[in-house]
């Protein structure tokens, strides 16, 4: 391939002095090109925070509290430049030991602009629940620099109570707040079984049982009540049952017996059982009916 060498004249006014120095040539364009890629690596990489307001460390925004704040002198005008910072919450607009500090000092420092600042309370020291539970007004303040801490106090609106809301203190969930059916074994541990549970009292005496006649005679004898259940099981449910008081008279030996029969979804029998010469006057249960869900 044959090569031609092109050339032309390109006109330029004729500035004086230095101002030609100033005209784009191939080394300071190339020069100003990487200077510019170089500017905008850094921005992205944040080496140059430009544009770009105070960051705290990464803390959850579900347990932090946002604060904007106005910093200025003594004659009221305002402030520029990062500032250590301490904010401590109180039970009480004075007075009092503080609930909680946080301390926004050296590489954390407090950036003011103008005299406003952003700080999200509890990014460096979380804020615990037991600080905002059990009051009802909290108030916040703050020291700047070596300064005293600024008076009066800010009180605090609903921000951190709205936290408070976001978790269930102990011992806040009782049985009145748990909906009826709620509760189902595919929420509970593998380990931890659920059962429908219903109980009661039963038995007879001598004077108030129509057809008792545990007190006579010397051959075994038994006395059956039908047991209802309040509400019916979905399966037969187990019933176990126990002694509760019994009336036996003294001229013999005590013997009784008792058990859950004939036992479906409504109900059992209870059977209240004697024998020999005991004169059995009156026998009393408690009885217990349960089935797994």
């Amino acid at each position: 391939m044959t090569r031609r060498h092109v050339s032309f004249d390109l006109w330029l006014p004729d500035l004086p002095g230095h101002w030609r120095a100033w005209l784009p040539n191939r080394g300071n364009a190339l020069f100003t090109l990487l200077l510019i890629v170089g500017l905008l690596w850094a921005q992205s990489a944040g080496a140059l925070p430009l544009g770009r307001p105070q960051a705290a460390p990464a803390a959850a925004s579900t347990g932090a509290i946002a604060y904007q704040g106005r910093l200025a002198d003594a004659n009221g005008n305002p402030l520029t430049g990062t500032y250590n910072m301490i904010f401590r919450l109180y039970a009480a607009p004075t007075g009092g030991a503080p609930l909680w500090e946080e301390q926004w000092t050296g590489s954390n420092g407090v950036k003011v602009s103008d005299g406003l600042f952003n700080v999200m309370l509890g990014s460096l020291t979380p804020i615990q629940q037991s600080v905002i539970a059990g009051h009802d007004q909290l108030w916040l303040g703050i020291t700047v620099g070596t300064d005293d801490e600024m008076a009066p106090r800010v009180q605090l609106g609903s921000v951190p109570f709205a936290v408070q809301a976001l978790t269930v203190p102990d011992g806040s969930v009782t049985t009145a707040k748990i909906a009826d059916g709620a509760v189902t074994q595919a929420k509970l541990a593998s380990d931890v079984n659920l059962f429908k549970v219903q109980s009661g009292k039963a038995g007879g005496d001598w004077q108030n049982s129509p057809g008792w006649n545990l007190h006579q005679g010397f051959a075994a004898r038994s006395y059956t009540v039908r047991v209802t259940f309040q509400q019916p099981f979905q399966s037969p449910p187990t019933v176990l049952v126990t002694l509760h008081m019994i009336d036996v008279g003294n001229a013999a030996n005590t013997r009784v017996h008792v058990s859950a029969e004939n036992i479906t979804t409504q109900g059992f029998d209870l059977v209240i059982h004697t024998w020999g010469d005991t004169a059995l006057y009156g026998a009393y249960v408690n009885w217990l009916a349960y089935v797994a869900q």
